[in-house]
């Protein structure tokens, strides 16, 4: 049944920000404008993560010149975190029931907004943006095109663009996520790993015009690296001494064997001498294989037991970001 998201239901806007102080203003009017266009309650929170420009002098100085009470909130953090704990922080601050996230370079478009909450219906518990037509270079385009495919492949998630940080999500989908390095872009990965509907809308993205990119091949590489990990949490997350006792026991097996056969060479082949063949065999190189594919299959199966306290001891880890101030 096709119900779209009732009108009195309070919205939050989640944006983190670094070094955009020409984007912030017009960003926070251009949302402003689409929400009131459409009557809908709102609130921006933009979380300052680190800038060293005039970011939070620019927020600051819409609040200080009067703005509809409780639209607009920033958040001031200690130190540049990244986006995934800064976006962590305006998640655990939020107050509407429906939360929207987006980057703060003006390329997402606010525009996009009333389609998106149109297409969350009760079919849906997120809405995610599809860049169709993207912006940007090919060095951004093809490493992210080569994520989705492999997102696909390893997760199953069959959004065409998991990167879009435009997004709607239920209050109780995204509130208490749990997000590790740069998790924020997959997001819908992870939640769809635990069993949410996803649901998709073409978005218009537009050139950066303003500041500088944050994304260089470095983050691209990390982003490829946290996919994997993604992938290899959703496999052996709950249990990784699973995942380190199958190798520590085919290293075992594997060390056995070699053992066998160096014993078997020298029986079948040779006079036995107790003591000539044992100071032989220690000197084997087989032998030594052996031992160290031994030592190693214990190695791994003590690293599965840690793997697997350090995961129950650390379940509810400590915040990965630190709030300064907060105005409203």
């Amino acid at each position: 049944m096709r119900n779209s998201i009732v009108d009195d239901i309070l919205i939050s806007i989640v944006i983190p920000v670094f070094n955009e102080e020409d984007n912030v203003v017009p960003l926070f009017n251009s949302i402003r404008d689409v929400l009131t266009n459409i009557q809908r309650d709102f609130e921006v929170i933009f979380v300052d993560d680190g800038s060293t420009d005039k970011t939070l002098s620019n927020l600051k100085s819409v609040l200080d010149n009067g703005v509809e009470k409780d639209t607009l909130r920033i958040i001031e953090l200690q130190r540049n975190f990244g986006q995934t704990p800064a976006l962590l922080a305006g998640l655990a601050n939020i107050k509407g029931e429906l939360v929207i996230t987006m980057d703060g370079d003006l390329q997402n478009d606010p525009q996009d907004i009333p389609a998106m909450l149109e297409a969350l219906t009760d079919e849906f518990d997120l809405i995610c943006g599809w860049r169709k037509n993207r912006k940007d270079n090919a060095l951004k385009k093809l490493p992210s095109k080569f994520n989705n495919l492999l997102n696909r492949k390893l997760n199953n998630v069959f959004i065409h663009d998991s990167g879009c940080t435009l997004r709607i999500y239920r209050r109780e989908v995204i509130e208490h996520v749990q997000l590790f390095a740069e998790g924020h872009r997959y997001i819908p990965a992870i939640l769809a790993q635990q069993g949410y509907r996803l649901g998709e809308v073409v978005t218009n993205h537009r050139p950066r015009t303003n500041g500088k990119t944050k994304y260089g091949f470095k983050r691209l590489f990390r982003g490829f690296i946290d996919l994997l990990t993604l992938n290899a949490i959703n496999k052996w997350g709950e249990k990784p001494i699973h995942l380190f006792s199958r190798w520590s026991l085919l290293f075992m097996l594997v060390s056995f064997l070699t053992f066998c056969w160096t014993i078997l060479e020298r029986v079948a082949f040779r006079f036995w001498d107790f003591y000539s063949e044992l100071v032989s065999i220690r000197s084997n190189p087989l032998f030594i294989l052996s031992f160290s594919l031994f030592l190693f299959g214990i190695l791994l199966l003590f690293i599965g037991f840690i793997a697997e306290l350090l995961l129950r001891s650390s379940y509810n880890s400590k915040e990965s970001y630190k709030i300064k101030k907060e105005w409203s």
